[in-house]
């Protein structure tokens, strides 16, 4: 494992790691001149330069998503056909329709969902277009759409897609008639679709009243993943949401039932171990001229082991205290010496009962699990998690007294970096700034820093804000925090404080208040990519890829 991966977690890590490639903030980036009069031509400059700083197929995406949103889908649609180079643009069209429709610009995503030329494609953008359709108000239409899909792999889909949107407006008998129509598609089939349709359909069952219904599909959905075992083909995860939800409403009579297949399944695996040991001892002793055969009955199928923890993690934040607790009770039976729970399955269960125990208070049991972890590294980074959960419960006072326990250094940064977190998301920011100085790791001050500044703003101090956020070391760590002002600020302050962001962390940084703050700022990114990348490759115009046709014109200004 990498050094200091365990300690400070995947996401924590990976963002460390990035921020001190790219380096310290240089000395200049504090300088009140830099864009000092806020204006817009001045920062669209900025941005300009900027463009080829952010490349890459997510950074285009990301680019046509909020051209999209700024009502200029030709040019999204341009600049994703001027990718063509790469893999998958017909793919990230279908993705447009989807945005565009999510934005309210049903004429644009109907166009360009009929531009597209290969069948796939449309039929998969005519199942994109139908949720929007619905929120619009016209079920009668969005209906009409479902029922000209092409592929029968897409009905499911499509009509599933209808019953949520329509739910979400409140007619709740449509939804289950539709939802109803959603499972009729897709029949008895084991594909992922299936799975996630049942959860719709049962979600919108109980909404409407129909509890009777709504545990037959959740008993369907058991039924699949049966039927999966543990092969592993992606039911599990819906399982996962069907006792979430029944575990929420402080129904856990089908989470038993796992536990106990759990259970059994764990002990024959454990048995089948021993057996075998000793049939190898057997075999060791046996006349080695004498041929010995061991014939094992077929197992019976039980529920994949994952489940159990996938489950707490998923409800860890939603569910009520005592069901919690009853969940993480149940799970620490599994945890028993003779009950046959190891290896990974059996680390990951550990963990996810650790933090449920410590995000509902129950600190003494959450620590003398993770006492149990023979090796350091491992251990100081789940009490670490532990007193991330025990902050985000609101317990400050004890999880700053654990964090300052903490003997291992990134572990400590990672447990007080969660406690300014949280102190500063609750309004303390006093409390907060005054603790960020106790953190050992000089990227986790920095980016403690950060969520005080965002405090700040919120609280209506902009200008501390500021001061605060530049005392940030690392650039992108920097950016990070000024584009967080962004929003919160007056018109020229924020154009200003966007210019300093892109000059630290590039224009990624500020893209979603890019359009309010500097109208045309998306468009002379992607023009300015786009012109880079004729540049490059001379004689290229910007044509269609192949599978699409030119979207109607009368679009982009």
């Amino acid at each position: 494992m990498l050094k200091g991966l365990a300690q400070w977690g995947q996401e924590l890590y990976w963002t460390r790691i990035g921020d001190q490639r790219l380096g310290l903030a240089p000395p200049g980036s504090r300088d009140p001149g830099l864009l000092r009069s806020g204006s817009t031509p001045c920062l669209l400059t900025v941005l300009r330069l900027a463009a080829h700083q952010e490349r890459g197929r997510r950074s285009d995406s990301d680019l046509a998503a909020a051209l999209v949103r700024a009502g200029r889908l030709a040019l999204a649609v341009e600049l994703v056909r001027s990718g063509a180079g790469r893999s998958g643009p017909e793919e990230d069209l279908v993705h447009l329709v989807r945005t565009a429709g999510e934005a309210g610009d049903l004429d644009g995503a109907r166009a360009l969902a009929e531009s597209l030329t290969d069948r796939a494609l449309r039929d998969s953008a005519l199942v994109a277009r139908i949720p929007a359709v619905a929120r619009a108000g016209d079920h009668e239409g969005a209906a009409g759409l479902a029922r000209t899909v092409r592929y029968p792999h897409n009905w499911p889909r499509a009509w599933a897609g209808l019953a949520k949107a329509v739910a979400d407006g409140g007619d709740l008998p449509a939804a289950l008639g539709y939802a109803a129509r959603a499972v009729e598609c897709a029949g008895a089939g084991a594909g992922a679709e299936s799975g996630r349709v049942l959860v719709t359909a049962m979600e919108i069952a109980y909404a409407a009243g129909d509890h009777v219904l709504a545990g037959v599909f959740a008993d369907r959905v058991e039924e699949l993943v049966r039927r999966e075992g543990r092969k592993g083909t992606g039911q599990r995860a819906f399982l996962v949401a069907v006792l979430a939800f029944e575990a929420r409403n402080g129904d856990l009579d089908r989470l038993d039932a796992v536990l106990r297949s759990v259970a059994r399944a764990a002990a024959a695996k454990a048995a089948e171990e021993a057996e075998a040991a000793a049939a190898g001892s057997r075999e060791r002793d046996a006349d080695p001229d004498v041929l010995c055969l061991t014939i094992r009955a077929r197992p019976s199928p039980h529920f994949d082991a994952r489940i159990v923890p996938e489950l707490l993690e998923a409800v860890a934040e939603s569910a009520d205290r005592d069901v919690a607790l009853a969940l993480a009770d149940r799970a620490e039976e599994l945890l028993r010496p003779d009950a046959g729970f190891e290896g990974f399955e059996g680390f990951a269960l550990r963990e996810a009962v650790t933090l449920l125990l410590a995000r509902h208070g129950q600190v003494e049991r959450a620590t003398a699990l993770a006492d149990r972890i023979v090796d350091p590294d491992l251990r100081a980074a789940r009490k670490a998690g532990v007193v991330e959960a025990l902050a985000r419960s609101g317990d400050t006072d004890r999880a700053e007294a654990l964090a300052h326990a903490l003997a291992d250094r990134r572990a400590r940064s990672r447990a007080l970096m969660a406690v300014v977190g949280e102190l500063a998301r609750r309004g303390d920011t006093a409390r907060a700034e005054a603790l960020v100085p106790a953190i050992p790791d000089r990227w986790g001050r920095g980016e403690a820093l950060a969520d005080v500044v965002g405090a700040l703003a919120r609280q209506g101090e902009p200008e501390r804000a500021e001061d605060l956020a530049h005392t940030i070391p690392h650039g992108r760590a920097r950016a990070r925090a000024l584009a967080a002002l962004v929003e919160r600020s007056e018109p020229a302050r924020a154009r200003r404080l966007a210019a300093r962001a892109v000059f630290l962390g590039g224009w990624a940084t500020v893209l979603d208040d890019l359009e309010e703050i500097a109208p045309g700022g998306i468009v002379a990114i992607a023009d300015e990519v786009m012109s880079r990348r004729r540049a490059r490759t001379p004689g290229t115009g910007g044509g269609a890829t192949a599978g699409t046709a030119p979207v109607p014109p009368g679009r982009r200004p």
